[in-house]
């Protein structure tokens, strides 16, 4: 199986809060302006930090462990780890969430996630519910950088809450590559139940 091409993102930032003048490159803690230097300065740092949740997971109950684990996977690489974007973005022309809309967004996951824990109680209904919560989560997008990898953890931390295991290993597996991109890019909650199917293992 061959992974399917996605259009990138444009992002509304025309005073460059996020990027060094007449650059796509983030301000980072290391100041690495090479977009090539600067994306493996980011790789080393966040798998690190995934590394040591592997072995302590931050439990998932609100939006306020979600900024904590986008915190903790960026704390040293930006400043803005853990913190909401300031900018409007799209991919392929479709706008995420727009950032006068976060409050009604972070109200919503929180329900999302207070139901999952509340009423998810099978394999089939967790299932449901994941692809939900990824569903919305990936519309809200609420971070500059890091949503997919904030969004895999999440969704790991949640199944783990559930006695199961949820491992979106995109890098490894094309078949689940596709079934999480084709869900998220386009909104389809059958690919992300799908995806789901596939993966969730009982611990």
């Amino acid at each position: 199986m061959v992974k399917n091409q996605y259009e990138g993102y444009k992002y509304i930032d025309p005073n460059h809060q996020y990027t060094y003048p007449n650059s796509t490159v983030l301000i980072n803690k290391q100041n690495v302006t090479n977009i090539e230097e600067a994306y493996r300065n980011e790789h080393l740092f966040v798998t690190k930090r995934l590394a040591d949740l592997r072995l302590k997971a931050i439990e998932v109950y609100s939006m306020s462990n979600i900024l904590a684990i986008h915190n903790y996977l960026f704390q040293d690489v930006y400043a803005w780890s853990g913190q909401y974007r300031k900018v409007n973005i799209s991919k392929s022309g479709n706008p995420f969430m727009s950032i006068q809309s976060f409050n009604a967004a972070e109200t919503y996951i929180n329900h999302l996630i207070h139901s999952y824990h509340q009423t998810a109680n099978s394999k089939d209904e967790i299932i449901k519910h994941l692809a939900k919560i990824l569903d919305n989560l990936n519309y809200f997008h609420p971070f500059r950088e890091g949503n997919g990898r904030t969004q895999r953890e999440v969704i790991r931390s949640l199944a783990l809450l559930k006695g199961y295991s949820a491992q979106i290993r995109v890098e490894q597996d094309d078949e689940v590559y596709n079934l999480y991109m084709d869900g998220t890019v386009y909104g389809d909650l059958g690919k992300l139940e799908e995806l789901f199917g596939k993966i969730l293992k009982e611990i």
